[in-house]
């Protein structure tokens, strides 16, 4: 299959999702991953622009790392807002990527850029093989498949679907490791939040990662939700 990974930011995909993505490498899938936004708001000493620079680099290295192609729609981070031509672009890069398969955020999550980048992706599926809407990518013939991953601390989120991420875990913590930029940010932005647990941003997604492994048997493990609407359901499992 194809499989796209669509974050609001570059280190979201990485964070929930990384070890499914390695394992779908390793089946012989193609794999995307792709970002809304450049997280040009993401250092308190550097300029957007120069932010934005590395933490696509950043992005590009992390997804090297399965053989994966990074592709940012280069919106900003934190004013990112839905139009017209912000839909066409998502169209295009499904269309694109030619995906069977989409993964992307939770619909409800702290986050407004994680919120609409859902939003965008749940609304435009339908649309992918509609001829009459044109973008530089044509259509292809098939509704893309959307699997949610899991809210930022797993808050109020129930999973439908768990991938064993146990052989793929050390692909996981190589690709996170490679946003040092905003491993930094966190610790130094959010230190209070993590204050009474002795924690970081880093530490929280790989305990969630053994949290939700302890709920379904094996040692590490990644959570979706997997929509319930008309044209989101399969009778196949299309995750690892």
């Amino acid at each position: 299959m194809n499989v796209l990974a669509i974050g609001a930011h570059p280190d979201d995909v990485e964070a929930y999702c990384a070890g499914t993505l390695a394992r779908c490498a390793n089946r012989g899938d193609k794999i995307y991953i792709a970002t809304s936004t450049n997280g040009n708001i993401g250092s308190a000493s550097l300029s957007p622009p120069e932010i934005a620079a590395i933490r696509k680099e950043e992005a590009r290295k992390s997804a090297a790392l399965i053989g994966a192609e990074y592709i940012c729609l280069d919106y900003d981070d934190e004013m990112f807002f839905e139009s017209k031509q912000v839909r066409l672009a998502f169209i295009n890069l499904v269309r694109y990527c030619k995906a069977d398969l989409i993964l992307t955020h939770n619909p409800e999550d702290y986050n407004p850029d994680h919120e609409l980048t859902s939003k965008i992706v749940n609304d435009i599926a339908v649309m992918i093989p509609i001829g009459n809407i044109k973008t530089e990518h044509a259509p292809y013939d098939r509704i893309p498949m959307i699997y949610y991953w899991e809210t930022v601390n797993g808050l109020n989120f129930i999973p439908t679907d768990y991938v064993d991420i146990t052989e793929t875990y050390d692909v996981k913590v190589r690709m996170f490791s490679q946003h040092a930029s905003q491993v930094k940010w966190m610790k130094d932005n959010y230190k209070d939040s993590f204050k009474e647990t002795d924690s970081d941003f880093f530490e929280s997604i790989l305990v969630q990662s053994r949290y939700r492994g302890l709920q379904c048997g094996v040692k590490y493990a990644e959570s979706f939700i997997r929509p319930t609407d008309a044209f989101r359901m399969t009778a196949t499992r299309l995750l690892p």
